[in-house]
């Protein structure tokens, strides 16, 4: 399966996500909406959307570097949102669809795909009524 970086989220470390289409509409009410969602908001360049798509494991890890750079001393003061960058890497493919690959009542996995045969699998979980997107971290 063949990686298909269309926007690097940079926690500290490089991110590679999904490429693809716009957004469905209607928020994140289902593991679909929540990816092409996110994939809409990093298109557009919107950080602080990018990172509200996010789901609690891949937010905490944000929370982690952010408290790590504070003990560093640094002046200026971090919003999550500031670690989140998009647009650096353009996309070696263009999705032209989703599809529900697993599914449960907390989880999911949905895959992002292309006309020519490319694919990605990104998570999904739940977090109250809303699905999040959580991030391969390493």
């Amino acid at each position: 399966m063949k990686q298909l970086p269309a926007f690097v989220v940079c926690l500290g470390l490089t991110l590679v996500l999904a490429t693809g289409g716009g957004c469905s509409g209607g928020g994140e009410s289902s593991p679909e909406s929540a990816v092409t969602a996110l994939i809409a908001s990093a298109r557009a360049g919107d950080r602080l959307g990018v990172y509200q798509h996010f789901g609690p494991r891949t937010r905490g890890r944000i929370d982690e570097m952010l408290a790590g750079a504070r003990k560093t001393g640094g002046t200026r003061m971090l919003r999550p949102e500031d670690l989140v960058t998009v647009g650096w890497v353009p996309p070696q493919w263009e999705a032209a669809g989703t599809r529900i690959l697993r599914r449960d009542e907390n989880e999911a996995e949905v895959e992002v795909y292309s006309a020519t045969g490319d694919r990605q699998n990104i998570r999904v979980v739940r977090e109250d009524r809303r699905w999040k997107v959580e991030l391969p971290l390493r």
